[in-house]
């Protein structure tokens, strides 16, 4: 019997089980599936991590407020969390002493009520030195207007979202906004940005002593959210993120297990974030083990089933001269058809 002879033979033999084989295929279906999709995930997410970084600039470094058991603060926007960490004007001073660093700028970021015309939203109000954080934020884009100046007062630019989205009405430069009772005018429109770590789709930019004013009531004396600073180009990002770490621990006087404070670059982020997508391959890569297992066991029980549901059959082949290699060929075959 030729190949041809034993493919048609266990065609038809597949027919009369039609019920069984196709949950087998299934089985098997289902465990490639689940590999492709395994695959497919965990690139878009690798691509999509170097899309976020490359974003967040390989020169950049943040440093946040994190709470004394351990919790980080998140850095979307440098909309920094309220923790039992703080920050304050001093360390400002203390980080821009360090050397290798181009631009820096204190931050303070909450949430205010915003009103416009008869509407009234919360959004992220962040106050920033005008100056340096159009340097230091490389997605920092303008669609309308421009960006603050040193000279601004009362002046803010918003996020695409806060323009187009929250309010019912498009809010464009020149338009007045009511930011905690008090009458800012817009001068820019940021472009929309979309990306996880620097969206400042949602977020009002305005001056970094009018925010000091804004929240006075909810923060210590000379208190401040986050410092965000760029470093010189051909600088050791993690040299001089090092040293950051070292001046702030001597500063707060705790140590590397105690310390209230955060200092994130790109490879931070990028290591915590490998581990997340290191820990969801493998529970991916489980999954789909155990599915092509199934589809494996499926394939096995079918055929130790066929063998035993045909044994007269295999009688019949013996008694007109089947050997048993040809035999046993014929079920590869039909088990190959199947799986």
């Amino acid at each position: 019997m030729n190949l041809l002879d034993m493919v048609a033979y266990s065609i038809n033999a597949l027919r009369y089980s039609k019920i069984r084989s196709w949950l087998t295929i299934f089985g098997i279906v289902i465990g490639i599936a689940a590999i492709v999709i395994l695959v497919g995930v965990v690139q878009g997410l690798k691509e999509n991590i170097a899309s976020e970084l490359s974003v967040f600039g390989s020169n950049t470094i943040i440093i946040t407020p994190v709470s004394t058991t351990g919790g980080a603060v998140g850095t979307a926007a440098m909309s920094f969390m309220p923790t039992k960490g703080r920050l304050f004007m001093t360390d400002y001073e203390r980080v821009k002493r360090v050397g290798g660093i181009d631009y820096i700028t204190p931050a303070i970021s909450s949430r205010a009520t915003v009103g416009y015309k008869n509407e009234e939203i919360t959004a992220s109000i962040m106050g920033v030195d005008p100056d340096t954080f159009s340097h230091i934020v490389g997605t920092l884009e303008i669609e309308e207007g421009r960006f603050l100046t040193g000279s601004d007062r009362k002046a803010a630019v918003i996020g695409n979202n806060i323009a187009k989205e929250r309010f019912n009405t498009d809010v464009g430069v020149s338009s007045p906004l009511y930011i905690g009772g008090e009458r800012y005018t817009v001068v820019g429109v940021l472009k929309k940005t979309g990306t996880s770590f620097t969206n400042l789709d949602d977020v009002i930019i305005i001056p970094f002593e009018e925010a000091q004013d804004l929240f006075s009531s909810t923060l210590a004396e000379d208190e401040i959210t986050g410092i965000r600073l760029a470093v010189k180009e051909g600088e050791d990002v993690e040299e001089i993120a090092d040293e950051i770490n070292t001046a702030l621990l001597a500063s707060h006087h705790v140590t590397e297990e105690e310390k209230d404070f955060s200092v994130v670059t790109a490879k931070f982020i990028n290591e915590r974030l490998e581990s997340v997508t290191g820990t969801l391959t493998i529970f991916l890569g489980a999954i789909a083990a155990i599915a092509l297992l199934v589809g494996g066991i499926g394939i096995s029980n079918t055929m130790f089933m066929a063998v035993l549901e045909r044994t007269r059959e295999i009688g019949v082949l013996k008694a007109v001269g089947a050997e048993k290699a040809e035999i046993e060929r014929l079920f590869l075959v039909e088990s190959s058809l199947i799986g």
